[in-house]
């Protein structure tokens, strides 16, 4: 819904709302990403394009 995205994006652009990124990985490397034993605070983003 519209409305509830822009109060996303505001929240957002105050910083009232983080995201907490423990990896970034990119395509090629998301299996092995997801699979690795090490545990990593935060959530993993996969890069699409480079």
């Amino acid at each position: 819904d519209r409305v509830q995205l822009t109060e996303i994006v505001q929240r957002v652009r105050d910083g009232r709302l983080r995201t907490n990124i423990g990896n970034v990985s990119t395509l090629d490397e998301a299996v092995r990403a997801f699979n690795s034993t090490k545990r990593r605070a935060g959530k993993m983003v996969i890069r699409v394009r480079p």
